[in-house]
């Protein structure tokens, strides 16, 4: 069904746009020393977390996810309490990406100023 609803290219295409989207995120984790990506991302799953304790990366996560402007999952990576960003949703755009890194980074400026 998915194929008959996209076509092959158009599924191609979608899932190409998701991975670039994901890339782009990890760039930008990347270029920001609060955070750390945990895994390099070979398709559309991004890996990141603050840098620092378990505690910041739980309150950020729980914090976005109830503001409703993105909604992360994570995960444990080599112990470590990790945050989640999966593109794939349907109708995403390059710019839900650049709004969920937006609000990440803005909450962690305001956690870290202690306005959260």
């Amino acid at each position: 069904m998915t194929i008959r609803h996209y076509g092959v290219s158009g599924l191609q295409r979608a899932i190409r746009d998701h991975v670039a989207w994901a890339q782009w995120f990890a760039e930008q984790v990347r270029g920001d020393d609060r955070f750390e990506l945990v895994a390099d991302p070979p398709l559309s799953l991004v890996c990141f977390r603050l840098r620092g304790a378990d505690e910041a990366n739980e309150r950020l996560l729980t914090q976005l996810n109830a503001s409703g402007a993105v909604m992360l999952s994570h995960t444990r990576l080599e112990g470590r309490f990790t945050l989640r960003l999966s593109v794939g949703a349907t109708l995403a755009t390059r710019a839900h990406v650049e709004g969920a890194w937006r609000a990440v980074r803005e909450l962690a400026e305001r956690l870290e100023s202690g306005r959260a």
